[in-house]
């Protein structure tokens, strides 16, 4: 019998499944990821409003033809 061994049969049945603790801290960090991802685009975004103020923007036919969209 190993260290191991012993560390397992000792461990009670209470303690909460580690593995699925860590899965569910995945899930969390990557949702918080994208919640800061879309936060940087929102604040790009009001940035470049900002700049650009009261110019015209580009109408999205011309983009659509720019980049070869044809739809």
């Amino acid at each position: 019998m190993n260290a191991t061994d012993v560390k397992t049969k000792s461990r009670p049945a209470s303690l909460p499944d580690v593995d699925r603790q860590i899965r569910n801290a995945k899930v969390v960090l990557r949702e918080l990821r994208d919640t800061l991802e879309n936060l940087d685009d929102r604040r790009e975004l009001a940035r470049a409003k900002k700049r650009n103020g009261a110019k015209a923007g580009t109408d999205w036919g011309t983009v659509k033809k720019e980049l070869g969209f044809n739809f």
